[in-house]
């Protein structure tokens, strides 16, 4: 039979429904859900929406903190095409990004490999390794300068022992680069190793028995069963790493402070000097808009080609 509900006319299996949802008692709860998530939501607001909407609306000003923000619609954007510092500071980012994601990538997956065997030690190996774990970056980087200064660090005094000589690592062109990469690989190989150690776990034993069985080589089992079934996993780390990678900022502001010149200048270091060393507030913004649609084009790119059906069917 039908009923008339606040001006609603329902009937059948709907009228239970309009009943339930208009229950004071149901009310009451579906209110204090909203008031219990609105403090979280508010702070969601104001520490990421708000900032990125308003970072928006600065990359389309031209401001100095000096005089007031005016707008100049694409101009910052278009700025962009024939800055050359810019693109000196991608170039950087890319190499630094290629290079230490191949190198930890293969460190990280070898370590995995090597700790998930059977020998002794394990549990202590793997607890010196995870060490650079607990540590900041900026205190990472700050030690590392320490370790790698000309004079007195640890690095180069073991350079001369073993008969090369001393090395410039921070202050010389050449060397600054390969020594934030290594700086990043000794930070974000444990990472990396624990990730793929949880993986080569997780893999089911029959499939290498079988193998074994039919004579299939260590290298064999390696290359067709084992690279394959954690493929899902190498995604997730390329995902990962690679924005981190093209972000980077801390450990070059604390080891190289983007120097010598500007050879170890990144791309968010270059942002970071625009912003708060030259002021420019609207072309920065720009700037980092421009960073994160070449870290969304990477992305799409590992998932492209990559791809994620590993999750969807198991494999």
């Amino acid at each position: 039979m039908a009923r008339t509900l606040n001006g609603v006319t329902v009937a059948g299996p709907e009228r239970a429904g309009v009943l339930a949802r208009l229950n004071p008692a149901n009310m009451r709860d579906r209110t204090l859900r909203w008031l219990l998530v609105a403090p979280s939501a508010v702070g969601v607001l104001l520490v990421t929406v708000y900032p990125l909407a308003y970072s928006f609306w600065l990359s389309f000003q031209t401001w100095n903190i000096i005089n007031p923000p005016r707008f100049v619609g694409l101009n910052n954007y278009l700025n962009l095409l024939g800055d050359d510092r810019y693109w000196h500071s991608a170039r950087i980012s890319i190499q630094f990004a290629i290079s230490t994601f191949a190198l930890e990538l293969f460190i990280g997956f070898g370590l995995a490999l090597l700790i998930n065997r059977d020998i002794q030690g394990r549990t202590i190996i793997r607890s010196i390794i995870l060490m650079p774990l607990m540590l900041t970056p900026v205190v990472v980087g700050t030690n590392w300068r320490q370790m790698f200064n000309y004079d007195f660090g640890i690095i180069n005094w073991l350079l001369v022992q073993v008969g090369i000589g001393r090395i410039d690592f921070v202050n010389n062109a050449g060397s600054a680069l390969p020594a934030l990469i290594i700086l990043e690989i000794w930070r974000v190989v444990p990472f990396e190793m624990l990730v793929f150690s949880a993986g080569l776990a997780s893999l089911p034993e029959e499939p290498f028995e079988a193998a074994e069985i039919d004579g299939a080589s260590s290298w064999q089992r390696l290359i067709h069963l084992t690279i394959p079934m954690l493929r899902p996993l190498f995604v997730v780390v390329a995902l990962f790493r690679s924005y981190e990678l093209l972000r980077i900022f801390d450990v070059v502001y604390t080891l190289t402070g983007g120097g010598p010149g500007r050879a170890t200048e990144t791309l968010s270091f270059s942002i970071f000097d625009r912003m708060f060393q030259g002021w420019q507030m609207g072309y920065a913004s720009a700037q980092a808009y421009v960073m994160f649609l070449m870290s969304l084009v990477v992305v799409l790119l590992i998932v492209k080609f990559l791809g994620l059906h590993g999750f969807e069917t198991g494999e």
